[in-house]
């Protein structure tokens, strides 16, 4: 009767401990990618600027998350893609009756490192320039 108790006793502390757990760890991955969102917002903020082009709606997307190995082999590290719109009109050169098409971007990020970003070459070299291409590798 006493080993039931303390076997009752612990089964349910455990599925508590589980379920804090649980918890903790969804607001943990909430928190760290609206810190990478953060991130690739302002790279494409700079790179758009750079460029000479237009960041719209002032957002990025998160397209697609995935896990890889480390680069030394231990543990996991969350990768995340991400895709922007831009106009190849600067902000300064917006008028009501000009509309720009919507040109697309996208941004890759390893942990909290950007590890790509790409913006079309023949809009950074029509509209800057600089025509380097604005693809790095980090």
């Amino acid at each position: 009767m006493y080993d039931e108790t303390i076997a009752i006793t612990f089964r349910v502390k455990m599925e508590d401990i589980l379920l804090i757990l649980l918890i903790l760890s969804g607001i943990w991955y909430w928190w760290d990618t609206q810190q990478t969102n953060e991130i690739a917002l302002s790279v494409c903020r700079q790179k758009c600027a750079r460029a000479g082009l237009q960041l719209l709606d002032a957002t990025v997307i998160r397209q697609r998350t995935w896990l890889r190995k480390s680069v030394n082999g231990v543990g996991l590290q969350i990768c995340r893609l991400y895709s922007f719109e831009f106009n190849a009109a600067s902000a300064s050169d917006y008028s009501a009756s000009e509309f720009g098409e919507r040109e697309y971007g996208y941004i890759v990020l390893i942990g909290k490192q950007v590890v790509e970003t790409k913006i079309p070459p023949n809009e950074v070299a029509s509209s800057s320039s600089d025509s380097s291409g604005e693809s790095t590798l980090h």
